[in-house]
């Protein structure tokens, strides 16, 4: 088993998630995305995997939902400090009515993503899972206010292949960056638990890839 990845996400300081990159606007984006996305969801309860720097669930949580954060890293006070492949003994057979796991599974070779979603799918009945998108993208994406239909968000990019490596870096794989992790394959691999899987591009941010399985 490649430990690279657990190993530096165990002992990342927390200011790591409150560097630049966290303040710009494209993160900024895709924390309201997820926002707006599980709120759309109506869970009675969360189980958030890999809360980061809590933007979501403290937005959340404020707003009235039960949320339980689960990570790796003690530096980020979860209330589950664990490993996936140790989740189970720490719910003790609690389930979740939603499973939140954002920007975390390709921190983890792609050889590890079927047994994921396995402990994933364990913990929860539905799931929404965002990933990183491994072609730049190229265009623009906005708000529009359509007369009698409100703002609606809109996106219009096109995806270049760079050839960028992602050896040696925090990411061991994206969305298309091999055919095994196309956006396709992931899908069959979520079908392979759930009963319907839906996926789309954040319009804000098109750079992360979201899954809703249920």
């Amino acid at each position: 088993m490649n430990t690279r990845g657990t190993q530096r996400e165990r002992t990342l300081d927390r200011s790591v998630y409150y560097n630049d990159r966290y303040f710009a606007m494209p993160q900024l984006m895709s924390f309201a995305h997820q926002i707006h996305e599980i709120n759309k969801l109506k869970p009675s309860n969360i189980l958030e995997i890999g809360p980061g720097n809590g933007f979501t669930s403290s937005f959340l949580k404020r707003a009235g939902y039960e949320i339980t954060t689960v990570d790796i890293n003690p530096n980020l006070e979860p209330d589950i400090c664990a490993p996936l492949s140790e989740l189970a003994g720490h719910l003790r057979g609690r389930r979740f009515d939603l499973v939140v796991c954002c920007e975390v599974l390709e921190h983890m070779p792609f050889e590890e993503f079927k047994a994921n979603i396995s402990y994933l799918r364990n913990a929860g009945e539905r799931l929404f899972l965002t990933l990183p998108n491994y072609a730049r993208s190229v265009g623009f994406g906005g708000i529009a206010k359509i007369p009698k239909l409100g703002a609606k968000l809109f996106r219009l990019v096109l995806d270049i292949n760079t050839g960028k490596r992602l050896e040696g870096g925090p990411h061991f794989w994206e969305v298309g960056s091999r055919g095994d992790c196309s956006k396709k394959a992931i899908q069959r691999e979520l079908l392979a638990v759930y009963r319907e899987v839906d996926a789309w591009r954040f319009a804000l941010n098109p750079y992360h890839v979201a899954f809703y399985a249920r």
